[in-house]
């Protein structure tokens, strides 16, 4: 299975994030928020934003990185389509490692292949 983040998969236009936060589900993934909708789409769409207040450019960069890289790894697990916002809106306690983002990703695609089973 290809495992790419092309523009294809990204949700890039506000109209669409916006319809994610208002009509959306939200789950908590630690430090990590995500918003998400059901789609007749075959395929998911993705967003990641963190706010300056969680750190410095670098700090920032770095966690949308380690989203990213879940993210491109893990999209393949998802069965239905989803338009997903990931966000970090507050500095984490401790800083984030590639395994607890991938971790946190897996469980979250993990319930919503469990919740569209329903």
């Amino acid at each position: 299975m290809i495992k790419t983040f092309p523009k294809a998969v990204r949700l890039h236009h506000s109209r669409l994030i916006r319809e994610v936060f208002e009509q959306g589900s939200y789950q908590s993934l630690g430090p990590i928020g995500a918003k998400y909708k059901l789609t007749e789409s075959e395929f998911s769409r993705f967003s990641i934003s963190v706010k300056k207040k969680v750190g410095n450019a670098p700090c920032r960069n770095h966690i949308k990185r380690l989203l990213r890289e879940a993210v491109r790894v893990k999209r393949s697990c998802l069965k239905s389509g989803y338009d997903i916002c990931f966000f970090v809106s507050r500095p984490p306690k401790r800083p984030l490692d590639s395994s607890y983002v991938l971790c946190q990703v897996s469980r979250f695609f993990n319930n919503l292949n469990n919740d569209s089973c329903d």
